[in-house]
């Protein structure tokens, strides 16, 4: 199994990040935790030696229990996170995707669960009440109500 593209630095941990901006109509598919106060859009760690195309089809099917299409993914914005987690200062370089949801394949989503984590589960919300959800990093909110 490859190991996740992150490194400890001088005390700061540098990732690599993929995440998707799942729409259908009007709604975003979020990631919301049970245990913290933050939300996410769906997505992961991408791994060494792999695509962030590959890494988003991967994570999504591992959270999801559900493929999706690589050529359906369009590239929105690559850009720089930080923050600190347990701590710990955190560098993350983040590709973000959007990714146009069918019928069908909403129709596949368990929203009651995270196949991949315990202490999250999946929520079609307006996107225009991402704030009621506090989604982060906050450098999505214009790129999700755009």
């Amino acid at each position: 199994m490859a190991s996740d593209l992150k490194i400890d630095i001088d005390g700061v941990r540098l990732n690599v990040r993929v995440g998707a901006i799942m729409r259908h109509g009007d709604n975003v598919v979020i990631e919301i935790s049970k245990i913290g106060l933050n939300s996410v859009v769906p997505g992961g760690r991408i791994q060494i030696n792999e695509k962030s195309t590959s890494a988003l089809v991967r994570e999504l099917q591992e959270e999801m229990g559900i493929t999706f299409t690589e050529e359906k993914m369009t590239l929105v914005k690559g850009f720089e996170n930080f923050y600190t987690m347990g701590g710990k200062p955190s560098h993350e370089i983040y590709f973000l995707y959007e990714y146009v949801l069918s019928d069908d394949e909403l129709a596949q989503i368990n929203f009651d669960t995270n196949e991949d984590n315990e202490n999250t589960y999946f929520a079609l919300v307006p996107k225009t009440d991402m704030a009621k959800y506090n989604v982060l990093p906050l450098t999505l909110y214009p790129l999700i109500n755009n």
